[in-house]
């Protein structure tokens, strides 16, 4: 709906990054309802955990504070850390009428929000203000024609998808070039072509190692990277048959599966990381209790586990291919908006 309507019922923090954003907009169009969007920026306050700034607009730039005045919205939808402070200060400033919608991690109280809605990487537990879906909120893909020079490449055509380091995962040269390899393998098995894609994350040196490895490639290939050029990223999905992605990155993948078509995914080496390792201990280990009660008070966060979330794709068939992912996320997506409009009519009107 009409995003500058100054008397939106749902406004929507924007912040840096651009997955968060892009799950923040999807729900606020699947929702019908009005909104604005309202992009934040911070200052160095934002930095302190949220549970010594509760809520306050003090870590704000003077900017992204000007921005945020009466009417104030029955739902806020927000993304990551820093938005959540902004969040409970408009929610106080409306008298505590405002719903507030948490997308991701919150890093804070889980009481604090009216909803959550998480993936599974993020280890939040079921409760009925939490809903962890399978995959990103998204909208399915429209079918694209194939552009005509990836067309004339032999089927099966595989997009090769590369991201970057992600703790504890790395990503550094010696393993980009060991992917290249394995996407060249699968294609020359497979009979067919290799269209190979970097993302915004990919390091310098992976890149170099990528571009070395396909060099002299015995199966037709294109390469995208990321910054150099004509970007072919919304090409090469339209042209995939077949997909091997590496294990860093939900949205990377969720994209993938969308496509409708087979997803594997390419392990990646795990550095040794004192901090995960205690972390994973306490989550997991006898002291599981106290871990769950600091993570509810917001006093510590889960550790990001994109293993957890890879294995409920795998586990629910949607890196398969077929339909199996786009009905999942349809299905997300109206089950989380339909939440949303029921939050909107709970909240009294507001000025």
């Amino acid at each position: 709906m009409a995003p500058d309507d100054s008397e939106a019922p749902v406004w929507v923090l924007l912040g840096r990054r651009a997955g968060d954003n892009a799950q923040l907009l999807t729900l606020a169009a699947a929702t019908s309802l009005p909104f604005r969007e309202k992009r934040l920026a911070f200052n160095g306050l934002s930095s302190l955990p949220n549970v010594l700034l509760r809520a306050t607009a003090a870590s704000l730039k003077p900017q992204a504070r000007a921005i945020l005045s009466p009417p104030w919205p029955r739902v806020v939808f927000a993304a990551g850390k820093r938005s959540a402070p902004a969040a409970r200060w408009i929610k106080a400033q409306s008298g505590g009428a405002t719903r507030l919608v948490h997308i991701g991690r919150p890093w804070a109280p889980l009481d604090w929000f009216d909803l959550i809605v998480t993936t599974a990487q993020y280890g939040l537990p079921e409760r009925p203000n939490v809903l962890v879906n399978a995959l990103p909120l998204s909208r399915t893909p429209a079918d694209a024609p194939i552009r005509d020079d990836l067309a004339a490449l032999p089927q099966p055509r595989l997009m090769a998808i590369a991201g970057g380091p992600s703790r504890p995962l790395a990503f550094d040269a010696e393993t980009a070039r060991a992917f290249a390899q394995e996407a060249l393998e699968r294609a020359r098995i497979g009979g067919g072509s290799l269209l190979v894609a970097t993302s915004p994350r990919t390091p310098p040196a992976a890149v170099a190692a990528i571009k070395d490895g396909l060099s002299g490639a015995a199966v037709p290939t294109r390469l995208s990277v990321f910054g150099e050029g004509e970007s072919g990223w919304e090409a090469f999905l339209a042209a995939a048959d077949r997909f091997l992605v590496t294990e860093d990155s939900a949205a990377m993948a969720a994209q993938a599966a969308l496509r409708g078509k087979p997803v594997s995914l390419f392990a990646l080496p795990r550095q040794r990381d004192a901090r995960l390792r205690f972390a994973a201990a306490l989550r997991d280990g006898p002291a599981r209790g106290l871990f769950e009660t600091l993570r509810d008070a917001g006093l510590v966060t889960s550790t990001r586990d994109l293993s957890a979330f890879m294995a409920r794709l795998e586990r629910e068939g949607l890196l398969a291919g077929g339909d199996a992912a786009r009905l999942v996320a349809e299905r997300e997506l109206a089950a989380t908006a339909a939440r949303v409009r029921a939050l909107a009519e709970q909240s009294p009107g507001v000025g």
